[in-house]
């Protein structure tokens, strides 16, 4: 019997570890999300060089120094680093943002509109 409760307390409290570990700062240049941590944390490589960031339904989900953004009634958003001083706490060519975020944010310049209008204009 006893090595059953054994077990049993293993499968109850083993498999339940929180698997959200923080490797890198929100914001950080990343390659692979490995490298940003486990669970909620991911690498952004859509951002030239990457950039760390954590899936969030509020800024509590957030770690310290970093605000969540996007997030709605029905959709998760992601924490991205803030800048309460301006682009000056943002890396080299990103812009301080606050659309749909609580704070102000680094995030990666807009993408410029491509001439999509389908040539209607020459």
């Amino acid at each position: 019997m006893k090595a059953l409760a054994v077990i049993t307390l293993f499968v109850l409290f083993g498999c339940n570890r929180h698997i959200d570990e923080q490797r890198l700062p929100i914001g950080n240049p990343c390659n692979s999300s490995g490298q940003c941590g486990t669970g909620k944390f991911f690498c952004d490589t859509t951002h030239p060089n990457g950039y760390c960031k954590a899936i969030c339904g509020k800024d509590v989900d957030c770690p310290s120094g970093s605000v969540c953004v996007g997030a709605g009634i029905l959709m998760n958003g992601a924490c991205a680093k803030v800048c309460p001083n301006g682009v000056s706490d943002c890396r080299a060519g990103d812009i301080c943002a606050s659309v749909e975020a609580s704070a102000a944010y680094c995030d990666q310049p807009p993408m410029p509109d491509a001439g999509l209008d389908g040539g209607l204009g020459d």
